[in-house]
């Protein structure tokens, strides 16, 4: 593995694990393997544990960017207007957010039925639920 020098934000996103994960792979074996690694680790802890308050370290800390659970389920239902589903899509493929697609990923399995998203499939479900709440016609 190439030696590269420690980079400041690589370093931030290792700590607040905001990296993907073959990059926190990557990032963890340069710093085990490499000392000046390890001490400008050492020096970015140091910097988080006492406070350190940039727009950046704010803006990745509190998620200023990620999407709330309910957006996310819109997306997965194609419910939403083009221009937030391009957003989402940016904010999943090309950004890599964790927090958001282990969200999508928890989504997507608690999803009952995958096929809930086609409107038949939708209508299917929301008759089959709704059978017993029926008033009975009695003639």
């Amino acid at each position: 593995m190439k030696k590269e020098p420690p980079n400041r934000f690589v370093l931030i996103g290792y700590l607040e694990e905001a990296l993907p994960g073959d990059q926190m792979a990557k990032v963890e074996e340069q710093i085990r393997t490499s000392p000046e690694w390890r001490q400008a680790l050492e020096e970015m802890q140091g910097d988080v544990d006492h406070g350190e308050h940039s727009v950046a370290q704010i803006w990745r800390r509190h998620r200023l960017t990620c999407l709330s659970r309910e957006s996310l389920g819109a997306y997965l239902s194609d419910a939403l207007p083009p221009d937030e589903a391009d957003y989402i899509k940016f904010h999943l493929d090309t950004v890599k957010c964790r927090w958001c697609l282990a969200n999508i990923d928890d989504l997507k399995e608690s999803a009952p039925d995958h096929d809930d998203r086609k409107p038949a499939a939708r209508r299917r479900r929301f008759f089959q639920t709704s059978v017993g709440h029926l008033p009975k016609n009695e003639d």
